[in-house]
């Protein structure tokens, strides 16, 4: 197999001098697919020890960067004739260095004079947030760059280490609402750090629905949870209660979330938005009233939800 240095010699001769990660084996250059020209933005990770790549802006990525230079640059051809890469699933692509944007700070900050920041955090108030929901989920602004004018909620890991952000965009025009870092989601638990698994969890779908809701609630990133997710398996690990409190659009898959649950041994309720409505537009006394009544799941409750379904026509 080609050495670490024979994949560098040809990665920089193909795309130019890169910088190394703390691992001194994924590689960051320019990425020769999106194009970006500036000397910072360095976005593409090449494993030099198997020739794995992965562009975190336009999302380029493979399992034999041989193939890559090969359509980008094919003049190089000459100089990985030989380049023999080791064989890996695409799955194992290598991981971003997770780190918040450049420029980025908390907008519980009092003394912010900055007019786009200024109204970033200003949405956030039409929005219901309060200068505590600023301060309790460290939400961020940056000054400059492409996360400026969104709101940037970041996440940590039970350690205290950075593991995931979201950044939502105040721009109405905007057609991308929301840009999140690129890890996998399974591997996170947004803001485990804050989360007491001896007391009944919360369970969302976004992260401003979360802010709109008690303490201790965790949103999931999504609209389901498998039994491969390290939030699902913490819960079960610790047999924690949950509600699982999902949109009033999502009922399927609320079901079938509390179903894997209660499966697992854990105590389960149920509740849903009104209609028409998700967490985030609500207040956070009405939240709480709804959440108060919510239902203790049975899997009779999924079978009687299929009928009604059923009887109108919905399913058809």
């Amino acid at each position: 197999m080609s050495t670490v240095k024979d994949i560098q010699d040809v990665v920089v001769k193909a795309f130019g001098k890169g910088v190394f990660s703390r691992d001194g084996i994924n590689y960051a250059v320019r990425c020769p697919v999106c194009k970006d020209s500036r000397e910072e933005k360095k976005k593409m990770v090449i494993r030099l020890d198997d020739g794995r790549y992965h562009c975190w802006v336009c999302g380029a990525k493979g399992t034999n960067v041989r193939k890559l230079i090969v359509k980008i640059r094919p003049d190089v051809l000459s100089g990985i004739g030989n380049l023999r890469l080791v064989k890996r699933s695409e799955e194992d692509l290598p991981k971003e260095d997770l780190c918040l944007p450049d420029n980025a700070v908390f907008l519980a900050n009092n003394s912010l004079k900055d007019p786009d920041m200024l109204a970033v955090k200003n949405y956030l108030k039409r929005r219901g947030l309060s200068s505590i929901d600023l301060y309790r989920w460290r939400i961020m602004a940056a000054r400059s760059g492409s996360y400026r004018r969104k709101a940037i909620v970041p996440s940590f890991d039970d350690d205290g280490n950075l593991n995931y952000y979201v950044a939502r965009t105040i721009n109405s025009g905007d057609s991308i609402k929301y840009r999140n870092s690129q890890v996998a989601k399974e591997g996170v638990i947004f803001n485990e750090v804050d989360i007491d698994w001896g007391k009944e969890i919360i369970l969302v779908e976004g992260v401003f629905d979360a802010i709109k809701c008690p303490e201790n609630t965790v949103p999931i990133l999504g609209s389901s949870l498998s039994y491969r997710s390290l939030l699902y398996k913490r819960i079960v690990q610790n047999q924690t209660p949950c509600i699982v409190a999902l949109d009033p659009d999502l009922k399927e898959k609320a079901f079938k979330l509390a179903d894997l649950l209660a499966s697992a041994g854990c105590r389960v309720k149920i509740s849903f938005a009104p209609d028409g409505k998700d967490w985030g537009d609500l207040d956070k006394e009405s939240v709480k009233k709804i959440l108060k009544k919510s239902l203790e799941y049975s899997s009779m409750m999924r079978i009687t939800y299929k009928i009604h379904r059923m009887k109108s026509g919905s399913l058809f």
